[in-house]
C-alpha cells in the first residue's frame, strides 16, 4: 500500500461521474505510454479528495498544460487533469474497483466514448461514439471523418 487513500465517489446518479472515456490525447497517451487511455472523468474537479497520505502525493508537470498526481513512494498515478481545469481523471484501475473475482471493471467503468480521436494513432472500428475533441460538437466516424448532425 502507498499510503495515500482518496474519496472518489463515483456512483451513476450522483452527479459527479462525468464520463469513462477512451482518450486519445498526446498528454494522457505520453504519460501513460500507450494508446489510448482509459479514463474515468469526474466533476467538479473536488469531487476527489485525497483524505490520508497527502505527503506522498507529487505534481509531475506533463505535455501541454496537463499535470499528473503520483504517488512519491510508487510512482503509481493517482489523478490528472489540465491546469486550471473544472474536471479530474484517473485510471480505473487505480483504485482497484475490479470485483474481486477477476479484472473485469463493472459496466458502470466501461468506456462510453472516445475523446481527442483527431490525435488517435489508428483507427478503432467499434461502436462507441468519437468526438474529434469534446463532445457534444465534432463527432466523427471510426476513421475520423466528421458526421454531420
Amino acid at each position: 500500500s502507498s499510503g495515500i487513500n482518496a474519496e472518489w465517489p463515483l456512483r451513476p446518479g450522483s452527479g459527479k461521474m462525468s464520463k469513462s472515456v477512451y482518450c486519445h490525447c498526446k498528454a494522457c497517451c505520453r504519460k501513460a505510454g500507450m494508446t489510448p487511455v482509459h479514463l474515468v472523468i469526474a466533476r467538479p474537479n473536488e469531487a476527489f479528495k485525497v483524505t490520508s497520505g497527502e505527503e506522498h502525493v507529487q505534481i509531475v508537470k506533463g505535455y501541454g498544460s496537463m499535470e499528473h498526481y503520483i504517488c512519491r513512494k510508487c510512482g503509481g498515478p493517482i489523478k490528472q487533469h489540465p491546469k486550471g481545469a473544472s474536471f479530474v481523471a484517473t485510471f480505473p484501475t487505480t483504485f482497484q474497483i475490479e470485483d474481486g473475482k477477476n479484472c473485469l471493471l463493472p459496466d458502470k467503468y466501461k468506456p462510453e466514448l472516445h475523446v481527442n480521436y483527431e490525435n488517435r494513432h489508428y483507427d478503432w472500428n467499434d461502436n462507441l461514439p468519437k468526438f474529434a475533441a469534446f463532445p457534444p460538437n465534432g463527432l466523427v466516424d471510426n476513421q475520423g471523418n466528421p458526421i454531420e448532425n
